[in-house]
């Protein structure tokens, strides 16, 4: 069936509105901002064998190349493409079960304030508190051994720089299944405060999977997770295994997975140089694998009855599942 011009001038707008209006201009313009200044601001204050800078243009390491690469696939946009395609269209079905819980909770739904300074940054931080009880038991899932197949992809940097925050599988979208769990959808949040949550969120993420040597005395410890705090959580270390998920860290002190001690990461990674030697090949591996496990619990009822019909054909007095 030919396409007429109607239809290719159609095409070619949903195009331009995807990847220039909605990535290279929209919010990735933004954060990609964001992330310029923090590598050319960490320049002036470390050593350069130490900066971002110098890892990701000037050593290239495997695992920066892997992150620089990931990184403008999803400033394009095409890594959302991906997420789409690989996850069969739940990543966008999940946002909008999400939203539609939210709208038929409006009658329930708490306004925060907005009307100054600190009315905002109130707003701000309930917003990051709740939200960071959600994200929370997210991560706590992305560790469990389904979908660690293909988190993973994201703690296998042996290095950590401002990029390897965005350095996250498409496949880690499924999750956004449950995005009407969250308690976010019953706050209604001004757009200022969702403009300070989006720079400062931003700015907490890129500076955790930095190897800058913060800590931000009790607020890196209790509020706002910092990079000492998140370095812990990527450390090969079995004392610091599974600890320290939150980006607010008064949901590991709550359910008892914050570490406290003194024992600094010995080094990053998972001690699994697949991504190194061959990250394409690596990264294939691993969501095929995931699509076997996840096709493994799927079928459990049904594996689960067939196996007491073979029960009860073999013993016909036992009875009918």
């Amino acid at each position: 069936m030919p396409i007429d011009a109607d239809r290719l001038q159609y095409i070619y707008h949903r195009l331009w509105v995807f990847f220039v209006d909605h990535h290279l201009l929209g919010p990735p313009a933004v954060v990609t901002g964001v992330v310029i200044s923090l590598i050319a601001g960490e320049a002036l204050f470390r050593d350069w064998n130490k900066t971002t800078a110098y890892r990701l243009f000037v050593r290239r390491s495997t695992s920066a190349k892997i992150d620089l690469v990931y990184y403008l696939l999803q400033y394009t946009g095409v890594v959302t493409l991906l997420e789409i395609v690989l996850s069969f269209g739940i990543a966008i079905g999940g946002n909008r079960l999400g939203n539609a819980a939210a709208e038929q909770l409006h009658w329930a739904r708490i306004t925060l304030p907005s009307d100054g300074i600190f009315e905002i940054a109130f707003s701000f931080l309930v917003y990051w508190i709740t939200g960071g009880l959600f994200g929370y038991w997210i991560h706590r899932m992305y560790h469990q051994p389904l979908f660690w197949n293909v988190h993973r992809f994201h703690h296998a940097a042996p290095e950590l720089n401002f990029l390897t925050a965005h350095r996250v599988h498409p496949l880690e979208s499924l999750l956004r299944v449950f995005n009407f769990l969250s308690p976010l959808i019953i706050l209604n949040v001004s757009e200022s405060a969702m403009l300070v949550a989006l720079f400062v969120g931003n700015f907490v993420n890129f500076c955790q999977h930095s190897e800058l040597p913060w800590s931000w005395g009790w607020i890196g410890r209790w509020i706002f997770a910092s990079p000492l705090v998140h370095q812990l959580h990527h450390s090969t270390d079995e004392e610091h295994r599974d600890s320290n998920f939150s980006n607010c860290p008064l949901w590991d002190h709550v359910f008892g997975t914050w570490y406290g001690g003194a024992k600094k990461p010995t080094e990053y990674g998972i001690g699994d140089p697949g991504y190194d030697r061959q990250p394409f090949r690596q990264f294939a591996h691993d969501t095929l694998v995931f699509y076997k496990s996840l096709g493994f619990v799927l079928s459990y009822p049904v594996r689960k009855v067939m196996s007491l019909w073979e029960v009860r054909a073999e013993n016909p007095g036992a009875p009918a599942p």
